[in-house]
């Protein structure tokens, strides 16, 4: 009886603890998202603004009608863009990155960029993934080699 109690709490608090995600429209993104958005993506309509809601953690998500998402933190800072079709647009990139990887990549493209705070993760066309720290620098080069 104390497990099924148990193994019953435990199913509670995680559906509790799950992430509630609704739609939303674009006037209620942060500021800085709004900003970013406007800034860099002003002639592409966007498809969906999704607000996604875990504990006390928000997050949202734009998706754009040419297929590109671009994720923000609770304050409206970009987290991560990932390009299903076509690339990542240079300009929203740190210059430093698009430099290293035009200098040392120069036949791939951006795909997905993400930044968590403390590191930048940049997956190229080839599936190469290239991980910068927090002063831009490149510390990490992980080549995919699985065959398609």
């Amino acid at each position: 009886m104390k497990k099924l109690i148990t193994l019953l709490s435990l199913l509670l608090l995680t559906v509790s603890l799950s992430a509630d995600e609704r739609h939303i429209t674009f006037g209620e993104l942060p500021k800085n998202a709004k900003i970013f958005v406007l800034t860099y993506f002003k002639d592409i309509p966007f498809k969906e603004v999704i607000i996604e809601r875990r504990a006390s953690l928000a997050q949202y998500e734009v998706v754009l009608e040419n297929g590109l998402k671009l994720q923000f933190d609770r304050v409206g800072l970009c987290t991560e863009i990932d390009a299903k079709r076509g690339f990542v647009p240079d300009e929203v990139m740190p210059k430093k990155i698009v430099s290293t990887v035009t200098k040392y990549f120069p036949d791939n493209r951006i795909k997905k960029f993400e930044n968590n705070g403390r590191m930048y993760e940049i997956k190229l066309e080839d599936g190469t993934t290239l991980t910068f720290n927090t002063t831009l620098r490149l510390v990490d080069v992980d080549v995919d080699d699985s065959e398609e």
